[in-house]
């Protein structure tokens, strides 16, 4: 019978903790490959979420909520239209624009109806702020959107990506607000949005996602939302392409970036909300 000596037994056994530890060095960086993206990603969200969080506690510490249009909503037109120029730009403002995700009722069979749908809901934003709708509904939301997209098939002979002229004939033609008062700033800046949120303005913003970088919204190419705030350093939205979207706020820097991306140009309705309890 053949037997191991026992110096050659001592040498085999002493091998396996080397495999195993080759075997476990493989999985742990294995498990290092593919988790660490996800780590990033979710280290990267709960960053912008704090973020987030900072800006609207800075918004309410300041007193801002609800108050960015009150210099100025009860202002005749042409007043207001002689001092536009000069008008004060807040050092922090915010409106109070009902959010409407793309998809609203945000269910998975309301995704294939609404995945080209930012134009639609970045409008209906600013509309329902205009009307003074708080809680709009969100099957009615759906319904409306669906019959805007109707609306361009008619009219633009498609559904297809709304840059800013066609927007302002779209604005006017289904919503009927007057030319007059759908204004267009091409290659705008930061202060030109400003200026706008502080007279009381929510403004429609074509951006490119890719270039935004919302890790709610992973998709590239061109998108649109709608602005409803700042502070000194933030951009406040209510971006429609994430059910995530209400009051997600972007750095100045990459915002404009984003902006100057899909073309650079603005579309404001240069009209406030009508209060019930306000005279006609």
């Amino acid at each position: 019978m053949n037997h191991s000596s026992p110096s050659s037994h001592s040498h085999k056994t002493k091998k396996w903790p080397i495999y195993i530890l080759f075997i476990a060095f493989g999985i742990v960086c294995g498990a290092a490959f593919i988790g660490y993206p996800k780590f990033i990603a979710y280290w990267n969200r709960i960053q912008i979420e704090q973020e987030n969080e900072d800006v609207m506690a800075q918004i309410l510490e300041e007193d801002v909520l609800d108050n960015t249009i009150d210099n100025f909503a009860k202002l005749p037109k042409d007043i207001e239209e002689t001092f536009e120029e000069e008008i004060t730009i807040l050092e922090n403002a915010y409106l109070t624009v009902p959010f409407i995700c793309q998809a609203p009722l945000q269910t998975e069979a309301n995704w294939v109806h609404h995945e080209e749908s930012c134009e639609e809901a970045a409008v209906l934003q600013a509309h329902y702020y205009i009307q003074d709708v708080t809680d709009p509904d969100v099957h009615t939301a759906h319904e409306t959107i669906l019959d805007m997209i109707a609306w361009q098939e008619e009219n633009f002979g498609e559904h297809k990506d709304i840059y800013a002229n066609e927007l302002k004939d779209f604005i006017n033609g289904y919503y009927d607000y007057p030319l007059e008062d759908i204004t267009i700033i091409y290659d705008a800046n930061i202060t030109d949005i400003k200026k706008a949120v502080s007279q009381g303005y929510p403004v429609i913003v074509p951006i490119m996602g890719d270039v935004l970088q919302n890790p709610y919204y992973p998709y590239p190419g061109y998108h649109m939302l709608t602005v409803i705030g700042y502070t000194p350093t933030n951009i406040i939205t209510n971006d429609v392409g994430t059910r995530q979207g209400k009051d997600f706020s972007y750095r100045y820097n990459v915002f404009m970036d984003a902006v100057n991306a899909a073309g650079g140009d603005i579309v404001i309705i240069k009209q406030l909300p009508q209060h019930e309890d306000e005279e006609v």
